[in-house]
């Protein structure tokens, strides 16, 4: 399985793009359930031509600068990697990997195509999102193996309510700007061949259900079928 992964749809606006993917615009009726629902599914978001080539442009700066992906926090030092919990590959798609790596036309038309997915969703009337800074966007391709997996997880940290600050940590002399960002959108786009929902490995979604008085539990879990190439899931 090979899976696209932005923990925003933040991005830096690439400094050339020789070729331009034309990711479809969302729908009212998309955008809607997003706003209602906190996630949805877009099917058929790039083509399947598309898909295919960020595929091959995986695989490639996987075999180049892949490694195991870690649960925990880089900034808090509790990363690592645990199988348990998650078991698939990752390379880096922004910060870029070296030019010599697979496609940097492939790479420059997705962070474009990126780039027209967070002005499309700051424009729009619903979901109603702040603005979203163009500079703060992880980029990864996640490649996961047959028997891959990542257990139940929070995309946004607990700590702070999800706000980091910018500039250097405490220990390093403290923050250099003094502002904080925070998580805003999670999308997944998926670049499998044929996938069908008896292959398994489906998204499973748990809504936070609003907190009462002593109450803190999460809502049912909603598996979304989103695994076919091209389809986006965003949260």
């Amino acid at each position: 399985r090979c899976s696209l992964s932005s923990s925003t749809v933040h991005t830096a606006e690439a400094c050339r793009c020789v070729m331009i993917l034309l990711a479809r615009p969302l729908r009212t009726g998309e955008l809607e359930r997003l706003h209602r629902h906190r996630y949805v599914v877009v099917p058929d978001w790039l083509t399947r031509a598309q898909t295919g080539r960020l595929q091959a442009d995986a695989v490639a700066v996987d075999a180049d600068s892949g490694f195991e992906s870690a649960v925990g926090s880089v900034n808090f030092g509790t990363a690592r990697v645990d199988t348990d919990v998650r078991r698939s590959r990752q390379c880096s798609i922004y910060p870029p990997p070296r030019n010599a790596a697979g496609s940097v036309t492939e790479r420059d038309g997705l962070v474009s195509a990126v780039n027209g997915l967070r002005r499309e969703l700051e424009a729009a009337a619903l979901p109603a999102l702040p603005r979203l800074a163009p500079f703060e966007t992880e980029l990864n391709y996640l490649l996961y193996p047959i028997g891959g997996h990542y257990k139940r997880h929070l995309d946004q940290p607990r700590g702070n309510s999800g706000w980091q600050r910018q500039g250097r940590r405490a220990a390093d002399g403290g923050s250099i700007s003094g502002g904080s960002l925070r998580r805003v959108v999670s999308f997944i786009l998926y670049l499998n061949d044929e996938w069908e929902d008896a292959d398994g490995g489906a998204l499973r979604i748990f809504p936070a259900r609003r907190r009462e008085a002593g109450e803190g539990a999460e809502g049912e879990e909603a598996a979304v079928s989103a695994g076919s190439a091209g389809s986006a899931a965003a949260a």
